[in-house]
């Protein structure tokens, strides 16, 4: 199986090239995205708390997203996605993955990337509930969703392997200046010894309390930020600002310039969605 080492992202910060004089569009709103109630899936075997898709339609994505609970015991039933990859970020407790011929352990802070129509069920094999984050691009819809079937039959191959994420903590400094450290997990782009079938990029980023990222915007690409733990608040030049707890996050529009603040007495952990996926060029910093 496939393991990417985290790529820090100097540039969201400061980087040379980032800085423009040039102000950006007029502001769009930026939205809190909160999770719905709780959908049972697999025979009540696990839970669903939509953020983007079906269940949660405040905001139109490339991709699906929403936090998946197991209780320990518990598994989904085998299925596949047909046409579409699922990305797995493991919040808390232990997975076992099966995809494939492959089986994978995955704890808190690991991410898995599935290929599509991949066989995959995936088991809560710890002492706690495990929760993950599920993101599926395209868009998951019940159509797309097949439950176990010969891949002959389904005119599929079943032999490329996940792509494992270890820590992105391991071996990484602080930025002490801002209080903040960013890393990339994946990016198609940057990271392209490596083929990643997804079109938007996956960091993380921890924020010291009072740490914050300054005003910047990402040209052509909106910004998801998922906070896992802790509490941050957005908020754009105009003053407008959005405070994000723990399980919920924040959706800003392509070019929305936006500061982000830790407002917690602790460590702040989020997940950055960036689509299409983050470059260099893409960031704004403005004075």
């Amino acid at each position: 199986m496939h393991r990417i080492a985290p790529l820090f992202l100097a540039c969201m910060l400061l980087s040379a090239g980032c800085l423009t004089t040039t102000r950006p569009p007029a502001e769009a709103e930026i939205v809190l995205v909160t999770p719905v109630n709780g959908v049972p899936l697999f025979d009540s075997q696990a839970t669903f708390f939509g953020l983007i898709g079906e269940e949660a339609l405040q905001i139109q994505g490339n991709y699906s997203i929403g936090c998946v609970v197991i209780p320990p015991g518990n598994a989904t039933s085998p299925h596949r996605l047909i046409g579409s990859t699922e990305l797995v970020h493991v919040i808390g407790g232990v997975a076992e993955i099966r995809c494939g011929n492959e089986t994978v352990i995955a704890r808190e802070g690991e991410t898995v990337l599935l290929p599509e129509a991949v066989l995959q069920s995936i088991a809560s094999v710890g002492d706690t509930d495990l929760r993950y984050l599920t993101v599926v691009q395209p868009p998951f819809t019940a159509v797309i969703e097949q439950s176990g079937g010969e891949p002959a039959a389904l005119n599929l191959t079943t032999d490329e392997e996940p792509l494992v994420v270890a820590d992105p903590r391991t071996g990484i400094e602080w930025d002490l200046d801002s209080g903040v450290a960013a890393y990339t997990l994946l990016n198609p782009v940057l990271m392209n010894e490596t083929e990643i079938p997804i079109d938007y990029s996956v960091a993380y980023v921890e924020l010291l309390p009072e740490g914050y990222l300054s005003y910047d915007g990402i040209r052509g690409s909106s910004d998801l930020l998922y906070v896992i733990e802790g509490e941050i608040q957005v908020t754009t030049r105009d003053g407008a600002a959005v405070r994000v707890p723990a399980g919920s996050a924040a959706y800003i529009p392509p070019d929305v310039e936006k500061e982000t603040r830790n407002v917690a007495g602790s460590v702040t952990t989020i997940l950055s969605f960036i689509d299409p996926a983050w470059t260099p060029e893409k960031t704004g910093l403005w004075e």
